[in-house]
């Protein structure tokens, strides 16, 4: 069996099945039934949303983070952040 390479120059990120986390969120519309809820609302014009913040720690405990100050390793992300 000969397998074929091919080179891509697209970035690459280490979090590779995030595109599957990214469906699984969107096939349940889970972002529109926590918009449904009371959640609290930053006046703040450099605040981060809090379906950001709820989304983030989600994705962030899907790659093994196990503090919530390990967030910010998704926020920096490039790749992540195209989705």
């Amino acid at each position: 069996m000969i397998l074929e390479q091919q080179y891509d120059y697209r970035p690459v990120t280490p979090w590779g099945g995030m595109q599957e986390m990214k469906m699984l969120l969107e096939k349940t519309d889970i972002r529109s039934k926590l918009e449904g809820l009371p959640l609290p609302i930053s006046n703040s014009n450099y605040s981060i949303s809090t379906l950001d913040i709820i989304e983030s720690f989600w994705v962030s405990l899907w790659i093994g983070c196990f503090r919530f100050s390990h967030t910010a390793v998704v926020r920096m992300d490039e790749v992540i952040n195209l989705l």
